[in-house]
């Protein structure tokens, strides 16, 4: 019965599939298993590749809290510090590469997912599922037998040396026709539908693009920066930056933040050093269009921050601070994209010109892919570290420099004006 059951179903699935109204110049049922596939390659492979921009611009931006710890007390008349600060971010060597994953199916396919029995009548509820299963179980056997190659490494957006999987589709074929878990119900089908599962397969890209690297090795972010002090030993801190285009690889970037500093030091009888705390929230917003075919990234991210900042006065000389903080980002990814364009040459929806040129000829079959998939990544990511600078103040204006190491190593230069 299951045998029988697969049969129908397998013909079912074919018939279904060349129904849809597509153009003729490309395989439909190939298409359509392509983007599912492409779309799962992608939820696979999404954090992996796009958590360094991700973790590394937030990062980036959330520096530059603090360049002292001497907040007064008591003050005759609020003050004002206005500054300008940039950021440099560096990008560590394991942030450039990852390991990818494809979609396989370790275990035959469920097809009592996929099909039932009702009055009589067997009922296909999920055609491209069931025709995205086998092409996952036809790729689980090629990749142990080396027929489909995944590479040990992948670019994330900041490495380079773009690279695909590679696919052998004559394989494929073969192991439909004779391998036992597919040879026997294969050979019981008509012509006509033998045929239709062998273009499908065989006409599957030969190459399953990964998402290109920007190969960058540093982040620059700036803003400016307004403190208000100081009521009983507190300074109120706010920074803002539209979105703005600090790097053409980064895309718009933009950022927001509030934090507040409180005085330890008022509470010690004669302090060595100046002591402070302080606490932050900072919001960013990310966009960024990638490869040829503008794929869409949008990435919201949250910092909660808190600290504790030492400094000391040489007078006339230098200040020198350091500090240690906790900081945690929570952010949410979007990714919108078409097939790569490369996939879509190989399945026949792009035309390549003589010379050279690729364009969509919708008259004659070449309509382009413009069917936009989404895939959703949500990361959560706790870091500790050290600030330590240097501050020189020349009359209201001040020069500050200051180094933070910890999961990402971050250089920030800044001047301020104080009235």
């Amino acid at each position: 019965m299951n045998t029988w059951r697969f049969l129908l179903c397998v013909v079912l699935c074919g018939l279904e599939l060349a129904a849809q109204n597509y153009p003729r110049a490309y395989d439909t049922n190939a298409v359509i298993v392509t983007r599912k596939l492409s779309k799962e390659l992608f939820d696979l492979n999404s954090i992996p590749f796009m958590e360094p921009l991700v973790t590394t611009v937030n990062a980036t931006s959330n520096a530059r809290f603090f360049r002292q710890a001497d907040i007064p007390s008591h003050i005759e008349r609020p003050y004002v510090r206005f500054g300008i600060h940039t950021m440099v971010g560096f990008v560590r060597d394991d942030q450039r590469t990852y390991r990818p994953t494809l979609p396989t199916l370790a275990q035959p396919v469920e097809y009592g997912k996929y099909i039932g029995y009702e009055n009589g009548t067997i009922v296909l509820r999920d055609t491209i599922g069931l025709a995205v299963d086998l092409v996952k179980r036809l790729f689980h056997k090629a990749v142990d037998s080396g027929h489909v190659r995944v590479p040990a490494v992948a670019p994330t957006v900041f490495g380079n040396d773009p690279t695909d999987i590679t696919i052998d589709r004559e394989y494929l074929q073969q192991l439909v026709r004779t391998d036992p878990e597919f040879a026997t119900l294969y050979n019981l089908l008509p012509q006509s539908t033998r045929q239709m599962v062998d273009s499908l397969i065989l006409k599957l890209p030969s190459t399953l693009s990964l998402p290109p690297g920007q190969n960058m090795h540093t982040i620059v972010a700036a803003v400016p920066q307004l403190e208000i002090g100081a009521l009983a030993g507190t300074e109120l801190l706010v920074r803002y930056i539209p979105p703005v285009v600090f790097d053409q690889n980064i895309g718009r970037f933009s950022f927001w933040g509030i934090g507040l500093r409180h005085s330890i030091s008022q509470y010690l009888r004669d302090p060595l050093f100046d002591i402070a705390v302080q606490v932050g929230y900072q919001g960013t917003l990310l966009r960024k269009s990638v490869g040829v075919t503008n794929a869409q990234l949008e990435a919201r991210g949250e910092f909660l921050l808190a600290n504790i900042h030492m400094s000391r006065r040489f007078e006339g000389i230098v200040d020198v601070y350091t500090g240690i903080g906790y900081e945690q980002l929570t952010a949410r990814s979007s990714y919108r994209y078409t097939l790569p364009q490369q996939v879509q040459i190989q399945l026949g929806l792009l035309r390549v010109l003589p010379d050279g040129s690729v364009v969509r000829d919708p008259e004659n079959g070449y309509p382009g892919d413009d069917v936009v998939q989404e895939s959703i990544a949500t990361l959560t990511v706790r870091n500790v570290k050290w600030t330590i600078g240097l501050a020189r103040s020349i009359g209201p204006v001040t020069l500050c420099l200051d180094y933070n190491l910890g999961s990402w190593s971050l250089l920030s230069l800044g001047i301020d004006v104080q009235w």
